[in-house]
């Protein structure tokens, strides 16, 4: 358009003017001329670069229109440094068009009343409560045939070629489900009730009968049918019965994301002998566990936007988190978000509460999320210490009960069996036959990990002597707690019941360590305002060393899970051995003799034989080689300096560079004593296994 106005009149577009004809076509006008009323004179395109040239325009309310063969018009402003911008006139009478949306980024639409899940005593429909039509839960939601037909012609194809791709790694269920088996089998701490082990049948005749792990289409759809459908549990449905709910012919994904994730972890530690041949190293087993852990996720990135949370979700969401370590180490910003995606969950789903109505579910459910929720909160406090970040899950806002001291078997049988379980508990929960149980040490762990939550706040605060008072508060109630558990959980150094079976006896020994962990860390910042803490903190580091040599002595009979005894070295061991061996690296250098009551000869023989093991695990193979390459070194020439005290050890310059590839992502100086410093990681992490 050559000029805004011609002869006083508004300016015509270029094509009437061309054929010298009345333009009655309505241009755009700009919020500026609308206010100052000089609509006529204004021209104004609201998007200019947001127009496709070969996008067809929208009918014009003109006859002469017709005449005009070109989708868009052109103009070009003299003396502008942008022309040939592309417009169209808009149609004000019509509807917007709304823009076109790939597959990628289609949502589907939910027909359905609001999933509101758990709403505390606070909340914004506290006070209409009782009125189930606006307050439902994701239990009470069935959705109706109408709206799953529509959310299937409106979910995105990338996902359900992604579903295809979910349900061909089933042509790997025989080593899943080998695997999941093994696991449970050697494992004394399994989270998930056992009563999970009864699907895995189910869904192999499912692949045999309908040849699954081909991804027939029929079969996508029916799967992302069900996992569609709300998650609901019928309270008279027995443990033994549970798998009919999301196996056969009800088949979700979550309980394939729940298996896979078991599998990737226990593949790590060596189970399932004929299905990774030795021969082939540790390659074979990694790429698996990286597999596992992909798929996995697909599965639990589907659920989170087709179904509402429910149990299955949490399970998965738990278990991926165990393999996310175990894939990418314990110091990642992967494992930290997976935690707060398990915490967001609970609290969605109101495990952290207990049930205010527990006949509206079946009684293994209500045990299962006890169980889930310890599991949880321990988890927290290990990550939150190992991290020295704030714990996500507060005992303060949590009402769960603990989960009962009973049998596995019981909560899979009918009311009768239950019932003959619950004659057998004391007042506390506890089981009063002398039998050590999965759910004994879920109890176990969360009681001590309740004491873990207060240091926690304790150590973030200045250290005063009111800090130092609470600190003590802590120490004797954490002592009491452990002093009031059955017996046959009490381990200590002169555990001698050979009767116990390794694994179990694994369990025991870092249960105990964690125990004790809590009165290092107590004794720890005592310290900083008693000195006479120092003769405490040296007693509970000896402790530790000591156990953790009973633990690693074991090695031998559970070959698999060396990952286990690993990490255990090194989150429980490197502490409490850089306390002790500093002390005496101070008194060999001061003489002044160490506050510790102990012999120093038992002591100096411990920490040799805790860097034998050192050496012993710094293979090539290990995540944390030159870590312990370099610890070992560091250990081995203090106590060389502690018994040849004349001799100047002088260590060599660390390869930074190497040292800087560590798992753990340390920085490490020159001097010894720093470098202890470093490898006082403040914290504990919950065991791969136990």
């Amino acid at each position: 358009m050559s000029s805004r106005r011609r002869n006083g009149k508004p300016a015509s577009c270029e094509p009437c003017r061309k054929d010298k004809v009345r333009c009655d076509h309505r241009l755009p006008v700009c919020s500026r001329c609308q206010k100052k009323r000089r609509t006529a004179s204004c021209f104004y395109h609201p998007a200019p670069l947001a127009r496709n040239p070969k996008t067809p325009s929208l009918k014009n309310t003109s006859s002469n229109a017709e005449r005009l063969k070109s989708p868009v018009f052109s103009t070009s402003r003299q003396g502008d440094s942008y022309s040939g911008i592309a417009y169209a006139p808009i149609n004000r009478s019509s509807s917007t068009a709304e823009p076109e949306l790939t597959d990628a980024f289609c949502f589907p639409a939910t027909i359905s009343s609001l999933s509101t899940s758990y709403l505390g005593p606070t909340s914004f429909v506290a006070a209409l409560e009782e009125d189930r039509e606006l307050v439902s839960s994701p239990s009470d939601l069935q959705p109706q045939d109408g709206a799953r037909t529509l959310f299937l012609a409106g979910l995105p194809s990338d996902w359900v070629k992604k579903t295809a791709e979910i349900l061909s790694c089933l042509k790997d269920f025989p080593t899943i489900d080998q695997l999941v088996r093994e696991y449970y089998k050697l494992s004394p701490a399994a989270v998930i009730l056992p009563l999970v082990l009864h699907a895995l049948p189910s869904i192999q005749k499912v692949i045999d009968e309908t040849q699954l792990h081909k991804s027939p289409p029929d079969k996508v759809v029916l799967v992302l049918r069900n996992t569609k459908q709300v998650f609901h549990v019928p309270p008279t449905i027995t443990g033994k019965q549970f798998h009919e709910l999301l196996t056969g012919s009800s088949l979700r994904l979550e309980v394939l994301g729940v298996f896979y994730a078991i599998a990737g972890r226990a593949s790590v530690f060596g189970l399932a002998h004929d299905k990774f041949p030795r021969h082939n190293g540790k390659t074979p087993r990694e790429r698996f566990a990286r597999k596992m852990l992909a798929v996995s996720d697909a599965v639990l990135q589907i659920c989170k936007v087709i179904t509402p949370v429910n149990d299955l979700t949490i399970w998965m969401l738990y278990e991926i988190l165990l393999l996310s370590k175990v894939a990418n180490g314990d110091s990642s910003s992967e494992k930290w978000r997976r935690l707060g995606d398990l915490s967001t969950h609970l609290f969605e789903l109101g495990l952290h509460r207990d049930p205010q109505q527990p006949s509206a579910l079946p009684v293994f459910l209500v045990e299962s999320r006890r169980r889930i929720f310890a599991a949880a909160y321990h988890l927290d406090k290990s990550i939150a210490t190992f991290l020295g970040r704030p714990p996500r899950i507060s005992f303060r806002h949590s009402d769960c009960r603990l989960p009962l001291d009973i049998n596995d078997n019981a909560l899979e049988g009918d009311q009768l069996e239950l019932e003959l379980a619950l004659q057998s508990l004391d007042s506390e929960g506890w089981n009063t036959q002398g039998v050590i149980q999965r759910s004994s040490f879920l109890r176990q762990r969360f009681l001590v990990s309740t004491f873990r939550e207060e240091i926690l706040e304790v150590s973030l605060q200045a250290q005063n002597q009111e800090t130092a008072n609470k600190l003590r508060d802590i120490c004797f109630r954490c002592h009491r707690t452990w002093d009031s558990l059955p017996e046959q959980l009490r381990y200590s150094t002169d555990y001698r019941d050979d009767s116990i079976p390794t694994p179990v006896r694994l369990m025991l020994i870092v249960l105990y360590l964690a125990y004790l962990y809590n009165d290092f860390l107590i004794q720890r910042l005592l310290v900083q305002q008693d000195p006479e803490a120092q003769s405490s903190l040296l007693e509970v580091s000896s402790t530790i060393l000591s156990t953790v040599l009973a633990f690693c002595a074991l090695r031998e009979d559970m070959v698999d899970l060396r990952p286990d005894f690993v990490w255990t070295s090194l989150l429980y061991g490197f502490p409490s051995a850089g306390v002790l061996v500093k002390a005496l690296q101070n008194q060999a250098r001061t003489g002044r003799p160490i506050p510790y009551r102990g012999s120093r000869s038992v002591l100096i023989r411990h920490l040799s034989v805790f860097v034998s093991h050192l050496e012993s695990m710094s293979g090539p193979d290990v995540v944390n080689y030159e870590l312990f390459q370099r610890a070992s070194k560091v250990f081995s020439n203090i106590i060389d300096e502690v018994l040849e005290p004349r001799v100047s050890v002088t260590l060599p310059e660390p390869d930074l560079g190497t040292l800087m590839g560590c798992e753990v992502g340390m920085i490490v100086g020159t001097d010894d004593l720093d470098f202890l410093d470093f490898l006082d990681f403040g914290g504990s992490i919950d065991q791969f296994i136990f």
